[in-house]
C-alpha cells in the first residue's frame, strides 16, 4: 500500500517538472522546460567545481595555519601581574620565563576572570601572548566544510535566479498569448 503511494508521488511530480509525452504541452512549456534542465545541469557542474577549489584552498591554508603556530607557540605557566577591567572584557597582563631563561611579559585580552597573582596557562609566541592553544585540526575541517557549503549554496543561488528570470519571461509571453487567444475568441460570432 504505502509503495503503491510513493510510485504515485514520484509519478506526479515527474509529470509535473515535464518529463511526459503530453500532447498539450506547448512549445514554450517545451523550452522552458530544457532551460531549466540545463541550467540545473550547468549548477550541478560550476558548484562542485567550485567547492572543490574553494575547500582545497581553505583547508591548506589551515593547515599551514596549524603547522606554524604548533612550531612558534608553546604553552607556559604565566603569573598575571596586572587586570584592567572593561565593560565586555579583561585586559589580562602576564609575566612568565621563557625556554631560553629570560624573564617576559605579555598582555592578552580574555572574558574568564583573573586577579593579580593567579598563575595561568598561556601560549606564548614571536607575536606575544594569547590564552588560546595552537590551530586543532577539526577548526580547519570545520572551516573546509562551511566554505564548501557556502559556496554550493551561493552558485545555487545564482542559478535558481537566473531560472526565476527565464520563467517569469516566459510567464509574460505566456499570458500575452492567452490574452490574444482570448482576444481571437471574443472577435468571432457564435451563433446565427
Amino acid at each position: 500500500m504505502e509503495l503503491a503511494r510513493i510510485e504515485r508521488t514520484m509519478d506526479r511530480r515527474r509529470r509535473s517538472c515535464g518529463f511526459d509525452r503530453n500532447d498539450l504541452r506547448r512549445g514554450m512549456d517545451r523550452w522552458q522546460w530544457f532551460i531549466g534542465l540545463l541550467l540545473l545541469t550547468a549548477g550541478i557542474a560550476v558548484a562542485s567545481v567550485a567547492a572543490v577549489h574553494v575547500s582545497r584552498a581553505v583547508y591548506d591554508s589551515g593547515v599551514r595555519a596549524e603547522r606554524r603556530e604548533a612550531a612558534v607557540l608553546h604553552a607556559t605557566e604565566a603569573t598575571v601581574v596586572k587586570v584592567d577591567e572593561t565593560r565586555s572584557n579583561r585586559g589580562v597582563k602576564v609575566s612568565w620565563i621563557a625556554p631560553d631563561g629570560s624573564r617576559r611579559t605579555g598582555a592578552y585580552e580574555t572574558w574568564r576572570g583573573a586577579s593579580v597573582g593567579d598563575h595561568v596557562r598561556v601560549w606564548a609566541g614571536p607575536e606575544g601572548v594569547r590564552e588560546d592553544p595552537p590551530r586543532p585540526h577539526a577548526r580547519t575541517i570545520g572551516d573546509t566544510a562551511s566554505y564548501a557549503v557556502g559556496t554550493v549554496a551561493a552558485t545555487a543561488a545564482v542559478f535558481c535566479g537566473a531560472y526565476q528570470l527565464v520563467r517569469r519571461r516566459f510567464d509574460r509571453i505566456r499570458y500575452r498569448r492567452w490574452d490574444a487567444a482570448w482576444a481571437d475568441l471574443d472577435r468571432h460570432r457564435i451563433g446565427p
